[in-house]
């Protein structure tokens, strides 16, 4: 079945593409395949230092060690920390929307190689002995959508630098979309919507593990909180870290 899935996929991927022939997404200059052309990539703003050590906010001035922003400030968080590659600013906030609300998943590719510069952060180090776990998506959210984001992320990722994947969280709650709610709202929204997935073989993979999280993007970090605490407390992991695309 999961072969099928794939093959279906990969059908409709090659669909999209006569629909949307490859060129730049930024520019629409020509290319051998939908993504973005140097030029584009070069205009991205890349997460810098100085951030917050706990969400990966950027902050202005001049600030030579770690420190926690107001946000995280005396805020008790399930995860390491969160590293994004860039901002959410311009065509990398429209290419995560085209992806995910209008089944553009060749920009999979595109995607996940920005998302792999967040694995330069020095508390990562490139990735070696972390597994990669994609943020889930219900099931009736997943029909919707055609395929899950983060999962297409991960995939690629894994594939790219080697790294074990497993999808050992699953959405057991159908909730409202979280985009148009508060950071209080959005807490209530995810309330008991995550659990782990009961194969032996994925609790064993996850007991002692260092995990990388992986999403399309970190907003309020409610989502990647909710998920961070099951792998924690269920799963008994021994790191978490969140690993986006974007910062919202």
């Amino acid at each position: 079945m999961g072969n099928l899935k794939r093959t279906l996929s990969h059908i409709g991927e090659g669909i999209i593409n006569l629909l949307y022939p490859a060129s730049c997404f930024g520019c629409q200059c020509a290319l051998h395949r939908p993504e973005l052309c140097p030029k584009c990539i070069s205009s991205l703003k890349p997460v810098k230092t100085p951030f917050c050590s706990c969400c990966g906010q950027p902050c202005e001035g001049e600030i030579s060690g770690p420190f926690h922003c107001s946000n995280c400030s005396g805020q008790n968080v399930a995860f390491d920390f969160a590293i994004a590659a860039y901002l959410a600013r311009g065509c990398i906030r429209e290419m995560i929307h085209e992806f995910k609300y209008h089944r553009r998943i060749a920009l999979r590719h595109t995607l996940a190689k920005l998302a792999e510069n967040a694995l330069d952060d020095p508390r990562i180090g490139g990735g070696k002995g972390w597994l990669l776990i994609p943020v889930p998506l219900h099931r009736r959210r997943k029909r919707e959508r055609g395929y899950n984001q983060a999962t297409e992320i991960a995939r690629v990722i894994s594939r790219r630098r080697k790294l074990p994947m497993c999808r050992a969280l699953q959405r057991i709650r159908y909730t409202a979309s979280q985009a148009q709610l508060s950071r209080t709202e959005r807490l209530c929204n995810l309330n008991e919507a995550f659990s782990m997935r009961s194969a032996p073989a994925i609790q064993d993979k996850i007991k002692g593990a260092q995990i990388l999280l992986i999403d399309d993007i970190f907003t309020t970090g409610a989502t990647a909180n909710a998920c961070a605490r099951i792998l924690r407390n269920e799963g008994q992991a021994e790191k978490v870290v969140v690993t986006t695309v974007a910062r919202g």
